[in-house]
């Protein structure tokens, strides 16, 4: 299966769609246990908002060092910022998903510990 230049930006969707749907569902089917106060949700994006801060600083410097590239077949080959565009995307998806994951875990060891 070739995507072409949507390779990247698919795969991360699907993987991290995937999760965060999963989320989702679990909303619909326990509506009290999945439930994060706003303070959480704070919390999210200030790591959303961190992770895209540190992405364009840290590509910047990687791709003019050349430590690492991008095929341009399998990109937008869209510079924003000095990152990928698909790279923005990656990392507030990831970080949205990694910041649920660990907030709901740790809710959820709280709440045995009670």
């Amino acid at each position: 299966m070739n995507l072409g230049i949507f390779a990247f930006t698919a795969t991360t969707i699907i993987f991290t769609g995937l999760a965060i749907l999963l989320y989702l569902v679990m909303r619909l089917r326990k509506p009290r246990s999945a439930e994060l106060p706003k303070r959480y949700w704070r919390i999210i994006w200030v790591v959303m908002l961190g992770g895209l801060v540190y992405t364009a600083i840290a590509e910047r410097f990687a791709l003019a060092w050349r430590a690492w590239a991008y095929n341009p077949e399998r990109t937008f080959h869209t510079i924003f910022l000095g990152a990928e565009v698909e790279n923005y995307l990656f990392i507030a998806l990831v970080s949205l998903v990694v910041s649920l994951a660990t907030l709901l875990y740790a809710r959820r060891e709280d709440r045995k510990r009670q």
